[in-house]
């Protein structure tokens, strides 16, 4: 799942995705995210409307759509966007390309939630401040922000890059609720985990946070 394009590293991160869709698209949809799908229902009333950053193949949108939520799912990656439709056709009409920050220009108070699922790291501090700070915007007074980002992960170099070019931002715990705190999102859930695909050397991090009404 990816959401931007810019510099170099960017285009990196963004070529990797766009060019290695099917077997991302396997390695999504093979996920255990049973747990992530739990907390999703647990954190959002039925029939809200939620928005998703960086959709990938678009298993948690239509696992929300399933359950009766209604889902804009966005990402970067048009090729992503293209497999999202084909393994999830239901979908098509909720999927859209959106670069975020730069593209992600939603009115104030349009959506009851918002969730992102292991992207958020691949932006950089300012990016990662500055979508924050938008998501708060676009959230209703109430509304809830679910993400899950790494804590830890081994393979990143000091550059933030892995051995497939991609960029990532490892932050800590504490990083992240500074992130979220400033913009008056108040924290209701956290929680750490181990990877769902069974990966060495990475730790999850998953945090529910409301804005004030």
């Amino acid at each position: 799942m990816i959401l931007f394009y810019r510099e170099t590293a960017i285009h990196k991160t963004l070529f990797y995705y766009d060019n290695n869709v099917k077997y991302l698209s396997q390695q999504y949809e093979s996920a255990k995210v049973d747990n992530i799908h739990t907390l999703l229902l647990n954190t959002f009333s039925s029939k809200s409307y939620l928005l998703e950053i960086a959709c990938g193949s678009g298993k948690d949108a239509a696992f929300m759509y399933q359950n009766t939520y209604d889902v804009l799912a966005i990402d970067a990656s048009s090729e992503m966007i293209s497999e999202a439709k084909r393994c999830h056709l239901e979908l098509a009409s909720q999927l859209e390309v959106v670069k975020v920050p730069d593209e992600f220009k939603f009115k104030p108070f349009s959506f009851d939630g918002v969730y992102s699922i292991a992207t958020l790291m691949h932006l950089n501090k300012d990016e990662i401040d500055s979508t924050i700070e938008k998501i708060a915007m676009i959230l209703k007074p109430g509304g809830k922000f679910f993400f899950s980002v790494f804590i830890k992960r081994d393979n990143v170099d000091e550059q933030g890059q892995d051995e497939k070019g991609r960029h990532f931002t490892t932050m800590t715990e504490h990083e992240w609720v500074t992130c979220y705190e400033k913009y008056e999102l108040q924290l209701e859930h956290t929680e750490i985990t181990a990877d769902g695909l069974d990966r060495d050397g990475i730790v999850w991090l998953t945090c529910v946070v409301r804005k004030e009404i």
